[in-house]
This record gives structure tokens, sequence and C-alpha cells, in this order.
């Protein structure tokens, strides 16, 4: 009796201990996005194993697939020996997530022209490693080589085509042209011939201003359009996804301490709190500034290695009502869909609506308070949204505003692209409002 007494005892203890253990599995559980939606990608650059593993998981269902930086280029051009975790393979694929390694120089001109001059080894070298590891293919973003090597570009995409299988992705991150010049660093992308011998061209819509430039948005609306506008005259609207960025630049107003050094927008946020920013979301080119000055004794920020000293300065970044403007584009052209540089400094808050921004669905807030109904394949409600401009002021919050206008904390939100319910004074909203 004992015996058995003790037997049961652990086997129930065992059974209890799998419970506890499927319950904690479940907690944070990840999948795939939709098949039948807008394909969805995404670099993955920095960070450990699990820290990537935890960007994925709260993207709330909205990738399709991930791209860690695993193939880099030495600089004599031979492929590094890439640090593939199968541990993230395993974690994705268990969850329907294509793994496709970036090809990459990180802008290292002796390394990409070298790689360049030898691409029948080098392309044999990755094909091996997404047969030995399982793999779902390859991204090609080697960047700025020469423009003479147009056709060795070209063609190494061709050989990567012919020796990964049919079933696994081959496709390249170009640089974007909207001024349809041939020279400079996007010289060497023959988009008609890439996506020929690719899946699809990713269009890297950002960097409009850059690190030693003059102040400016990241990535201003007509940029981006104009950039997808001059990849339809070379391709098709399958061939295309659409680059955003989850990154801002900050400038110096009064010096040049800091020229458009990079950061990311979650570290932005956390500036725009710290130092009471001044945040304007500037119409024209659809994209959010934040203005501040540090002071001696404020809270110090290092970005890229460069202290903040005391002093003014400026902030083009990123939010949700940037982000939803971009992905707009996606319907609007009918594009594949849209990548994203880098999960992980984004704003986490804005894996509530992306897919459904990049869908071109309404924002489920929003149309609450406008009263729209969804998906009954009737057209849409005759009530029309108008919006009230409106300036912060000492002492307001979004509660007093919604209640004030009749409105809702979260519709205010989803009008101007927060992410919190920190406003400032001086900052101007849109207050939704229905007829």
């Amino acid at each position: 009796m004992k015996t058995t007494t003790r037997k049961h005892i652990v086997q129930l203890t065992i059974c209890v201990l799998l419970i506890e253990l499927a319950a904690v599995c479940c907690i944070t559980p990840t999948q795939a996005a939709d098949p039948n939606g807008k394909y969805s990608m995404t670099y993955v650059f920095s960070g450990t194993i699990q820290q990537q593993i935890k960007y994925v998981e709260r993207t709330n269902n909205s990738l399709h697939t991930l791209s860690p930086s695993w193939f880099n280029l030495n600089p004599d051009g031979n492929l590094k020996s890439p640090p593939i975790s199968t541990e993230l393979v395993n974690r994705m694929h268990t969850n329907k997530i294509k793994v496709v390694p970036f090809l990459s120089n990180h802008w290292d001109r002796t390394a990409g022209t070298n790689a360049l001059k030898n691409i029948d080894r080098l392309s044999t070298q990755i094909a091996n490693y997404i047969a030995q590891y399982d793999l779902d293919g390859v991204n090609v973003d080697i960047e700025n080589v020469l423009t003479t090597q147009r056709n060795q570009y070209t063609e190494l995409v061709r050989m990567l085509r012919t020796k990964i299988p049919a079933n696994k992705e081959v496709s390249v991150a170009v640089g974007v042209n909207p001024w349809d010049r041939n020279a400079e660093w996007v010289g060497p992308y023959d988009y008609t011939a890439l996506a020929k011998n690719s899946d699809y061209l990713m269009l890297m819509a950002y960097d409009e201003h850059y690190e030693g430039g003059p102040a400016g948005p990241v990535a201003s609306i007509s940029f981006a359009e104009n950039s997808i506008k001059y990849a339809l005259s070379k391709t098709s609207a399958d061939k295309i996804v659409l680059g955003i960025p989850f990154f801002g630049r900050i400038w110096s107003v009064n010096s040049a301490s800091v020229v458009g050094k990079g950061v990311s927008t979650s570290t932005i946020n956390d500036m725009i709190r710290d130092y009471n920013a001044i945040v304007t979301f500037d119409s024209t080119s659809q994209s959010p500034k934040a203005e501040f000055e540090v002071k001696t004794g404020d809270k110090q920020y290092t970005i890229e290695g460069k202290v903040l000293t005391p002093g003014k300065y400026v902030v083009w970044y990123e939010n949700d009502q940037s982000l939803q403007a971009k992905l707009n584009l996606v319907q609007k052209y009918n594009l594949k869909g849209a990548g994203s540089w880098a999960l992980g400094q984004e704003e986490a808050s804005i894996w509530n609506n992306y897919t459904t921004w990049l869908n071109g669905e309404t924002s489920p807030a929003l149309s609450q308070q406008l009263k729209i109904p969804q998906n009954n394949g009737s057209v849409l409600s005759a009530v029309q949204p108008t919006y009230l401009t409106y300036t912060i002021k000492s002492g307001d919050t979004l509660w007093l505003l919604a209640q004030r206008y009749g409105t809702t904390v979260n519709a205010i939100k989803t009008l101007n692209g927060l992410t919190s319910n920190i406003i400032y004074p001086g900052q101007k909203l849109q207050i939704p409002q229905t007829n």
C-alpha cells in the first residue's frame, strides 16, 4: 500500500509539474502572421538569442519571416563562420515563422567588392549553410560596392537562386532611387534583373536624412512613395516589399557635436519623457519631430558612443501615425508587403495595430469612435470624421481632453500616433469628433 501510494504521489506530482510547465510556455505564444495577409518581414541585428526571441514574441503574430544577421563578410570577401542559432531556428519553425538570414558587408566597401569577385564560392557556401541548418533562404544586403559591379551583383543573386531550392527564399535589399540615378551607391542595383532572379526586392526606404547631413525626416512620405514609383517602373508590385525604419536620428542645434546619429524609437520616447520635449507632427512629411534641451545635471544619454552634452537637440523619428501612413502605401500600390529595420528598436506598442495597418484595415479604436461597421461587406457608414486641433496646456491630460470633447483616450492616441499617455505643454494634437 505504501509503495502504491508513493507511486501515485510521484505520478500526480509529475502531472502537476507538466501542467505548470505548459502554462508557463503558453504565457507568450508566438505564431506567424496570417498567410493570406500582406507579407511581413523584419531584420534583427542586436541582442542575445533570448532577447531576439522575446522581440518576436511581442510582435502579436505580425511576422512571416525573421532575418537575423548571420551571413557576414570578411574584408577578403569570404563568409565569416556564421553564428547560426539552432535554438532560434527551431523556435521560429515551431511557430511557422521563416528564418532567412541576411548576407551583408555592413557598408564595408572592401568586403563587398571582394565578395562580388568570387560569387561562385560565396553562393555555394551560403547554399550549403541553408541546407545544413534548415534555413529558409537568404536576403542579400551587400551595400556600398562599385557601380561597375552591377552585373556581378545580379549574377550573385542568379547563382543563389539556382543553388537554393525553389521553395526557399532569395530576396535582395536594394538602395532606393527616387531620383532615378545610376551612379553613387544605388548604381549596382539593377532592379529589373534582380527582381527576375529573386522572390522580391526589399526597398530600404529610409535614411533620406543621414548621419553627417542636415536635419530632417528619416523617411518622409514622399520619399517612400517616390521610391515605390521608381521600383514599379522596373518591376511588378508583387516583387516589392516596402522597408520602414524603427529608428530616428538626432542632431545638435547649436553645435556639430551630434550630426544625425541613429537612435532607436524606444530610446527616443524615453528622451522625450526625460527632457520634457516639445513634440510636433509635420503634416507634409508625415513625420514626428521632437525638440528638447539637455541641461547640466539632467540624465545623460549616450548615442553611438557620443554623450549628449548640455545644449539643444532635434530628433526626427517614427511613431504610430507616421508608420501607418507608410504602411498605407503597401495597400495603395498593392505591394507584396513590408519589411523593417530593425526588430528591437521599435516602440513595442506598435505591434498592437501593425497587422491592421499593413492590411489596410481601420484601427478598431478609431472605428469605435467613428462608429464605422467592421467586416460586414457593406459600404462604410456615412458618419464622417472631423478633427479639432488643440495645443496642450499645463495641467492637461488625455483623460481630461477625452472628457472635455466627448471622445476616448484610445481614439486620441490612435489619431495622433501616441504610444503612451504622456503629453507635453505646447504639443499639438488632433481631437477626433463626429458629425
